[in-house]
């Protein structure tokens, strides 16, 4: 493994157990068993390292995100894809716990963020379009309700990790499934006869554990 991937390992373990706060850069370069200079060399602070992994993250999450362009998408693919996107927003999890925070002092991430948004609204109204026309989904009921939808995805999507750490004591898989099954549950009210005996396979206990 390379030096560069080594650090960033070793920081995101940090990062997601002790805080950016408290991780420092010599702390990292110790786990890591280089020099504090060593690793300056590769990132100079911890915003450097805080920017790498959340760049890191996004390039890991948009090939599901690009799936919504696919025009053979199904409900059940959505449910997997976006299962998938939560485990690996779990695994940097301290990027969602103090977010609010980083991109008021990186200024890169704050613009990268707003310019994501738009991106992944983009990919969300396709998505439901997608599913619309393959018969997953009923048409919009009323004008603008599908953006108020994408919206509410945004905010879950956005903040679960907070909210859980708040909520409840569990951490992992556990928590992950509940916060996936309550972002999908919002679908439930607009998708057809189809979509929702699918949806019932895919939760066949109706409920979001915990």
């Amino acid at each position: 493994m390379k030096t560069k991937d080594r650090i960033l390992q070793a920081a995101l373990r940090q990062f997601n157990e002790l805080g950016t706060d408290q991780a420092t850069v010599r702390s990292i370069a110790e786990e890591v068993g280089i020099s504090h200079g060593n690793l300056c060399y590769h990132y100079k602070n911890t915003d450097e390292l805080i920017e790498a992994l959340y760049l890191q993250l996004v390039a890991e999450i948009s090939p599901f995100a690009e799936s919504a362009f696919r025009p053979d998408i199904d409900l059940q693919e959505v449910w997997e894809q976006s299962w998938l996107t939560f485990q690996l927003m779990y695994r940097y999890r301290f990027l969602l716990l103090d977010f609010a925070r980083i991109i008021r002092r990186i200024d890169s991430m704050r613009q990268n963020f707003r310019q994501l948004m738009v991106l992944r609204r983009q990919q969300f109204h396709h998505g439901l379009q997608q599913l619309i026309q393959r018969g997953w989904m009923e048409p919009e009921p009323l004008p603008g309700q599908y953006d108020h939808l994408v919206t509410q995805f945004l905010i879950v999507g956005n903040h679960w990790i907070t909210e859980s750490t708040i909520q409840f004591e569990q951490e992992g898989e556990e928590v992950v499934r509940y916060y996936h099954r309550a972002m999908m549950a919002l679908l439930f009210p607009y998708l057809s006869e189809k979509g929702k005996q699918m949806h019932r396979e895919l939760a066949p206990d109706g409920k979001s554990g915990l």
